[in-house]
């Protein structure tokens, strides 16, 4: 009996399995991502972001990692990037709330880094689940390492990839933190946002 209790704790902070996330429904999937301790990151971040929008989806939207004000706000791709987002999907005739489900390719915030290629791995059952979960038809990712993150490898914008066995349409653009930086890139991003809209039909 000793001998057990004193297995518990290290039962409780073992990794969860690719195989236990790609059976989990919504809430046990959120609450795996809070408390995931799957790579290093666990160590340094202050909490882990859950994607956010509409479980069932047309669209799926992927960031690369948290922000800093993400990470504080827990929501992905919070504050004012947030809400360029949601200007720049409703400019194509998307609600949203009701047709878009927003995420990122790796669930915490790197310490002032791109995330590496081991937490990208230990983050993609998540990120599988999720698009599975949602059933989205189309994918578009935010910034060049959500393109590169999602993709496993080369990507670019100005053509439709194709992701997985299900050949999940993709189109990448810029990231709306980057869209503030620098303005005049928001034709570039509408001209994907048109080609993202016209794939998906």
């Amino acid at each position: 009996m000793e001998a057990a209790s004193r297995a518990m704790p290290e039962l409780a902070s073992k990794p969860v399995s690719d195989e236990a996330i790609a059976g989990m429904d919504w809430p046990t999937l959120q609450a795996a991502v809070s408390s995931c301790t799957r790579c290093t990151l666990c160590e340094t971040r202050i909490a882990a972001v859950n994607g956010r929008g509409a479980e069932r989806a047309t669209w799926i939207a992927v960031a690369g990692a948290p922000s800093q004000a993400d990470e504080q706000d827990v929501q992905a791709i919070t504050g004012e990037a947030g809400q360029l987002l949601h200007n720049m999907l409703k400019a194509i005739e998307l609600k949203p709330e009701a047709d878009v489900y927003i995420t990122n390719v790796v669930k915490c915030r790197p310490p002032e880094r791109n995330p590496s290629g081991d937490e990208v791995i230990a983050c993609r059952p998540f990120l599988e689940r999720e698009l599975a979960l949602t059933g989205a038809a189309m994918a578009m990712t935010f910034g060049q390492f959500a393109a590169k993150g999602l993709m496993m490898g080369p990507a670019a914008r100005g053509k439709v990839m194709h992701y997985g066995a299900n050949q999940l349409p993709v189109v990448a653009t810029y990231h709306p933190d980057d869209l503030l930086r620098k303005p005049e890139d928001k034709a570039k991003a509408w001209a994907d946002l048109c080609l993202a809209k016209a794939s998906h039909g």
